[in-house]
Parts: C-alpha cells; sequence; structure tokens
C-alpha cells in the first residue's frame, strides 16, 4: 500500500504547496496525479520530491513494494551516471544496451540530452550534434533538462564560431542558474555551472571563470554530491597559473582533483594530470 497519505500531510505541514514542491523536478500535474490517484512517478522524480520533504521512499512504500522502473530508465539513470562522472567507455557501453525502439517519451528526452552532451563537449563531434538537433524537442524536457540542454549549446556555437549566440545563451543560462531556487542533486546543475565556468575558460575570461569555478564547487559541497567537482577545480588551477598562485595551494587542488578523478575513474582528467607533470 503506498502511504500517499503521510506525503500528503508532511507537505501541508512543511506549508509547502504543490507548485512549491515540484519547483525544478517535475510538473505539477505529474504531482497532482500521485496525490490524488496514486501514480507513481519515475524513480528519480520520487526521491527528489521525497528529499524534499524530508522523507525517505521507505516512509511512502512499504518495504516489500518495489516502485516500477523500466530496463530503459534503469540503464539510462546509470548512463547518466557515468557521463557526470565522466567515466566515457562506462557511459558507451550503457548506451549500447538502450532499447531505442522501446522508449518512453520521458526516457526519450534522457537518451537524447545525453547524446547531445557526449557529442558536443566530448567527442566535439558537431556533424552528428547537427542531426540530433533536428530530432530534439526541447517542450518535452523538465526546467533541467532545457537549461542543460542550452548550456550546451552555447559550446556548440562556440565550437562552430558563432560566438554572438554563444554569449546571448550563456547570458540566459545563467540569469536563469541563479534564480533556481532549490539545489539539487541529480546532477544535472553542476552540470551546467561546468559549462558555464568551462566556456568563460575558452574565452579567456580567467576571472569570471574562477568566479563560475569556485560558484560550482560551493554548490557541489551545499548538495553533498560530487558531480564534475574535480572539473572545477582543475579551472581554478589553470586559471590560477595566469597569476601564479603558490605552489603549495596548486599542489593541494591537483591532489583533490586526482582523488576525485579516481573515484570518477575520469581517464581524460587524470591523462591531463599526467601531463602537467611532465611538461612542469
Amino acid at each position: 500500500m503506498i502511504n500517499v497519505e503521510k506525503f500528503i500531510r508532511t507537505r501541508k505541514r512543511l506549508k509547502m504547496s504543490q507548485m512549491s514542491l515540484c519547483i525544478n523536478i517535475c510538473t505539477q500535474a505529474t504531482l497532482s496525479k500521485f496525490e490524488k490517484h496514486r501514480q507513481v512517478p519515475a524513480v528519480d522524480i520520487m526521491i527528489l520530491l521525497c528529499e524534499r520533504l524530508g522523507l525517505t521512499l521507505n516512509d511512502i512504500f512499504p518495504i516489500h513494494v518495489t516502485l516500477k522502473t523500466t530496463s530503459n530508465e534503469q540503464v539510462l539513470a546509470l548512463a547518466k551516471k557515468a557521463l557526470f562522472y565522466q567515466n566515457l567507455v562506462k557511459y558507451h557501453q550503457l548506451m549500447t544496451q538502450v532499447d531505442i525502439d522501446n522508449l518512453l517519451d520521458s526516457e526519450q528526452s534522457t537518451y537524447q540530452l545525453l547524446q547531445y552532451f557526449s557529442l558536443v563537449f566530448f567527442q566535439k563531434n558537431d556533424v552528428k550534434a547537427t542531426k540530433l538537433l533536428k530530432k530534439i524537442d526541447v517542450s518535452q524536457f523538465s526546467q533541467l533538462q532545457q537549461l542543460l540542454f542550452y548550456a550546451i549549446t552555447i559550446h556548440y556555437y562556440y565550437q562552430q564560431g558563432f560566438f554572438n549566440e554563444a554569449e546571448k545563451i550563456f547570458d540566459d543560462v545563467w540569469r536563469h542558474q541563479k534564480n533556481l531556487m532549490v539545489a539539487d542533486r541529480s546532477g544535472f546543475q553542476a552540470a551546467i555551472i561546468y559549462l558555464l565556468a568551462q566556456y568563460q575558460m575558452s574565452l579567456k575570461n580567467y576571472k569570471y571563470a574562477m568566479m563560475l569555478a569556485t560558484y560550482g564547487i560551493n554548490f557541489t559541497n551545499d548538495s553533498d554530491s560530487t558531480y564534475f567537482l574535480e572539473n572545477l577545480f582543475w579551472l581554478l588551477i589553470e586559471a590560477g597559473d595566469i597569476w601564479h598562485n603558490q605552489h603549495f595551494i596548486v599542489n593541494e587542488m591537483i591532489n583533490n582533483v586526482r582523488m576525485i578523478a579516481k573515484f570518477h575513474k575520469n581517464e581524460s582528467m587524470l591523462n591531463k594530470i599526467n601531463q602537467r607533470k611532465k611538461d612542469i
């Protein structure tokens, strides 16, 4: 038996409306279907809703009841984690396991967004990214998915020399990111902040890049996650080289980067660290 009553009772005790509870997680219609008709949303959505209320899934679902998830949903959740950890070998392996012909609409959005991120930022394959863009319906994305899509598109435009378009989107994404009311643990916001910081680094706006990287590090600390944390520290290291930061500070940050990259199995970052050693 699903304990919807406890969910609703907790929300009302916290004086939280459906609309405020849904912010950056799901639509109000999705929440309403759960509260009124016991239609359970996707697992990741349910986890975030419960966390915002200070509840766990066990509070709402008895131990012997399991949430129904499709195999595609499970694989995509793992693929997203692998991509956000930048364990690219594992990411590509998982994406080959997706049953493309049987994707639900929500799964299709996640699948395309992960593909777009990988093609633009990691593979820098603008030809395939352009073909994929023609299939993407941004209106089907959640708010955070839309922001991540546009943060990726900044790099898509920049890599093709459309600098004015990239700058305009940067301003819009950064404004919306700052106005988000609740931090998420899904990794989307960490990815957005990192992409914004890396864009400024590409423009050699070092102070701006350092500000965004510091903002991102503080964000990851507040959200108890490590998504893109090694990248944000690495940006501080690279930008700090311009002002010749003290050696012991740089070494401490490099140690942090190495530790997190090993945990994430981020081979690209570990290679950067090794290359830096050779260049010194």
